[in-house]
């Protein structure tokens, strides 16, 4: 497989959460017993209620508190496959409502189109990109951390519990074409050659996964068009609901994202529709340890990201979707993001 520009870095979003039950799902593997949950939530810095208490199925924990679960957990599991293995028990009943979802769906592709609209149900960590080649698709897995970077075992758990959904929903042995790691290649691979069925390829530039077209369009077992539109439908009402409940610098990228094409996405213009002042907005926004212009680049740089593999979109047309005043402040705005101009990213893209 020859390089593309894709990358695995790990961008800073303003406010990163993750569902008390995917947290719940890490500690339950790890153990059943109470007295050494309690040690490993202690090292965490967690308390029972924060997971099991009253209140927890309607909170998140934050990013970087799931990493100091997984941390804890990993220490005391001292298991050198620990992601890997967790993954690949995973059901999708654990997701609950967004895996309800994606396992009624009609095929494999279609649960996969599904699965970054609703992934935020589990977890903001992380976010696939989906980029089309000639045997198949890539799916691409980029980090979304916070202040503490990510475990390697946590993206083992990410393709470990994709690959145990696709080989579940569909009933057969699923293997992927490639696997690809933005790490150095371990002493022992032996467990991922037996749970992907190849050896993955170290040293790259990105987090990913090759699927064939073939095993995209193989039907799922449970699919169900009138239960895929009822769990859909709830999945959509749960985002609403984390949406009223986000950060100020989620609602600010939010409105950016919506505004951006018809140009009325200034400070002012979001300030004002959030109810409050420019310098109120500019306060609440250091609070949370970002700023205005930030937010703005990030969501900039996902939707150049995803114009640029996902549709057909000349670089002008995605300059004026940006809401760049010029072709020229795109470009720029792009290299500084990626280390190179949004051409060269396209035409490496058809080259994976």
């Amino acid at each position: 497989m020859s390089q593309s520009s894709i990358t695995s870095r790990g961008i800073a979003p303003a406010s990163v959460t993750v569902s008390v039950n995917w947290a719940k799902s890490i500690l339950e593997y790890t153990t059943q017993h109470l007295d050494e949950q309690q040690a490993i939530l202690q090292k965490a810095q967690l308390t029972h209620d924060d997971l099991f208490g009253d209140h927890a199925n309607h909170t998140r924990l934050s990013m970087d508190q799931t990493v100091q679960l997984w941390g804890a957990c990993i220490e005391y599991a001292q298991q050198p496959f620990f992601g890997l293995k967790f993954g690949a028990q995973i059901r999708p009943s654990a997701f609950h409502i967004v895996g309800y979802t994606l396992m009624n769906s009609a095929t494999l592709k279609e649960a996969l189109d599904r699965l970054n609209q609703y992934q935020r149900l589990i977890s903001d960590g992380g976010i696939f990109q989906k980029v089309p080649c000639k045997q198949g698709l890539w799916l691409v897995y980029h980090q979304k951390p916070e202040t503490l970077p990510f475990y390697h075992h946590q993206i083992d758990a990410v393709f470990s519990s994709l690959l145990s959904f696709a080989r579940w929903t569909t009933g057969q042995e699923i293997s992927p074409l490639e696997v690809s790691f933005n790490r150095a290649k371990p002493s022992d691979q032996s467990e991922y050659l037996r749970l992907f069925n190849v050896i993955p390829n170290y040293n790259q530039t990105f987090d990913g996964i090759l699927i064939s077209n073939k095993t995209l369009e193989l039907p799922l077992l449970e699919s169900d068009e009138e239960l895929c539109d009822m769990h859909e439908r709830h999945a959509k009402q749960r985002l609403e609901e984390l949406e009223e409940n986000r950060s100020v610098s989620a609602q600010v990228e939010h409105l950016i994202k919506h505004r951006l094409s018809t140009l009325r996405f200034s400070r002012p213009s979001i300030a004002k529709a959030l109810n409050m002042s420019e310098k109120s907005l500019q306060r609440r926004l250091f609070e949370e340890g970002t700023n205005f212009q930030q937010r703005l680049d990030h969501v900039r740089e996902q939707l150049a990201c995803y114009y640029l593999s996902e549709t057909t979109l000349s670089l002008a047309d995605i300059a004026e979707q940006l809401g760049f005043t010029d072709n020229s402040a795109f470009y720029k705005a792009f290299k500084r993001w990626t280390g190179q101009n949004p051409g060269s990213y396209r035409k490496q893209l058809t080259h994976i």
